[in-house]
């Protein structure tokens, strides 16, 4: 973590902070989130979400003509995200024409879309944010041995290789320190007050993280397998696959050994971590508090009924696990369905001091962010009829678990009773961790089931495809679960060209500001009350932002109320 600001910062009250303090200019190239909290006796009191971003779909394909002068359609919006727009965009066109997928081209989607889920867990785990919760420091004076029977009582298989191997990553871990700094390879700053658990269990979690790239690979040979990867995604043709896509046995087989090896991994290491990360941290059930949780149904279900994932939103029952009229409820989470209007606030009135802080001027923080060229509009504050929604993994989880669904419900049942939790503690920062393994887990079981099935369709000559005919005019939405969580596409035609194409992504749901009648966004709301030990290392801070998994660039700035400094952190 790089602390780049420090200057003196207003009390709670004063609205601003001191007018002498120097002002830093912070350049922001592209999009750009930026999230501020206030300190008051070493706790959040106040939380703001903002940011700006790019929304050019409109741009690139309002009116357009193709060659054959048919509607031009982009398959990739170019974010982090692409293959999951590229569904999107293909499930709008096909609503709009109101075409039904043929259920040998749902179960192919699925399966990519399920790999795909899967890899961003493992990047997101081991990659992206090792370093909220492992001790690089802790990892290197560990004893190997003891690592290695941590990892056997845990998981099926134990650690690879035994002490042995852990004693040879420790070794690696040194070179990559001591030749790229500690930096490089996720290492953090250090240790912290609120890092728990044994050495043995950082070394473990640094082992996996130089495994998981092994297994991202077999994903990827699996997608490439599909013809799918960096130059696009065959498995969302519009009406199905394309012709000629090569299922044939032996494609199926070699994706299945891909599947299986990635099954492996997510059963012995990426599973079993996170419950002994929950384990070790168990006081993180109780911080970082969500309301709703926002997901549409998705992925075909192996039984062959509806979706593996139902959709709707899902929250904690206020009086435990009574039923409510008409909503699935188990343990104390109730469900209902998603059928309210979407509407985005993009200004919202907000009072004279609130607009300050989400418009970022510098008299709110004494720091000026300072955007790039580009047509960057400010987050919006989506709302399903009236209510804030978190997306994500871990709305799809507790909306499958509401329902009883299975393997949903198998699943995160073993998982909750081997970290000693209950239900009710998957509202946090900690659930949002779990639920990521969680579902990894459901995901990669019914990615082999999937493939069953398919081999089952292709024996009997189903179609894979559908005639796709647009109409002149109309409107079509495409609804697509991708890793961060709820994304919609909509797609409006006239007199043959499209008029309107937008999108609302996961991340706008996820760090939306408040909205006019003062109900905040969903990160903003987890972070209130949380306990940081030191503003100038707010790893409490950051687990939270992270567990929300912004799609883009992220400061955090910290105003400490307490030593009246405000600093800035890179939180991406």
């Amino acid at each position: 973590m790089q602390v780049d600001k420090a200057h003196p910062a207003p009390t709670p009250a004063a609205g601003g902070p001191d007018q002498g303090a120097p002002r830093r200019e912070i350049p922001c190239p592209g999009n750009t989130f930026v999230i501020g909290v206030r300190l008051v006796d070493g706790r959040v009191d106040e939380a703001w979400s903002t940011g700006r971003m790019l929304r050019n779909m409109n741009v690139l394909l309002r009116g357009g003509l193709d060659e054959q002068g048919n509607p031009r359609f982009a398959q990739q919006a170019h974010c982090l995200c692409n293959d999951g727009h590229a569904l999107a965009a293909v499930r709008a066109v096909e609503d709009l024409a109101g075409v039904a997928v043929p259920r040998g081209a749902l179960l192919v989607r699925s399966l990519v879309q399920a790999l795909r889920c899967i890899q961003e867990q493992l990047l997101h785990v081991y990659q992206f944010h090792l370093s909220d919760w492992a001790c690089l420091d802790a990892a290197l004076r560990a004893d190997p041995a003891r690592a290695a029977r941590l990892a056997a009582a845990g998981a099926p298989g134990g650690a690879t290789g035994g002490a042995e191997s852990l004693r040879s990553v420790q070794a690696r871990l040194q070179t990559l320190v001591r030749e790229q700094g500690a930096q490089a390879i996720g290492g953090g700053a250090g240790p912290h007050p609120d890092r728990h658990g044994p050495d043995e269990l950082h070394l473990l979690l640094h082992a996996h993280g130089l495994e998981a790239l092994q297994a991202g690979a077999a994903i990827n040979a699996a997608l490439a397998l599909l013809d799918c990867g960096p130059q696009g995604f065959a498995a969302y043709s519009l009406g199905g696959l394309p012709e000629g896509m090569d299922l044939g046995a032996r494609v199926r087989d070699q994706v299945r050994v891909h599947v299986l090896r990635c099954r492996e991994f997510v059963a012995r290491a990426l599973l079993p971590d996170l419950e002994r990360l929950a384990r070790a941290h168990a006081h993180w059930a109780e911080i970082g508090r969500g309301g709703s949780f926002l997901s549409w149904g998705d992925y075909a279900h192996p039984a062959g009924e509806g979706t593996l994932f139902p959709g709707g939103v899902a929250a904690p029952a206020p009086d435990g696990p009574g039923r409510a009229a008409g909503a699935g409820n188990a343990a104390g989470w109730n469900v209902r369905a998603a059928d309210g209007p979407i509407r985005e606030e993009r200004e919202p009135r907000w009072s004279p001091g609130e607009r300050d802080r989400y418009r970022l001027r510098p008299d709110a923080t004494g720091l000026e962010f300072r955007w790039g060229q580009g047509d960057f509009a400010w987050l919006s504050a989506p709302r399903l009829g009236a209510t804030p929604c978190e997306a994500g993994p871990l709305a799809r989880l507790m909306g499958a678990w509401a329902l009883g669904r299975e393997p949903v419900h198998e699943i995160l049942q073993a998982s909750l009773e081997n970290c000693g939790l209950a239900p009710a503690a998957m509202n946090s920062t900690l659930g949002r961790l779990l639920a990521r393994g969680v579902e990894a887990a459901v995901l990669a079981r019914a990615a082999l089931d999937w493939l069953d099935e398919l081999e089952r369709t292709l024996r009997g000559g189903a179609p894979l495809r559908t005639e796709v005919r647009l109409p002149s005019s109309g409107l079509g939405l495409g609804r697509v679960e991708v890793p961060r969580g709820a994304l919609l596409h909509s797609v409006r035609m006239e007199d043959g060209r499209i008029a309107d194409h937008d999108y609302l992504i996961p991340s706008l749901w996820n760090f939306s500001p408040r909205d006019a009648q003062g109900v905040r966004g969903p990160l903003e709301q987890a972070l209130l009350g949380t306990a940081v030990a030191d503003p100038g290392h707010p790893l409490e801070v950051l687990r939270t932002v992270h567990a929300f998994d912004p799609c883009n660039g992220c400061h955090l700035v910290v105003e400490d109320t307490n030593t009246g400094r405000t600093i800035l952190v890179d939180a991406t």
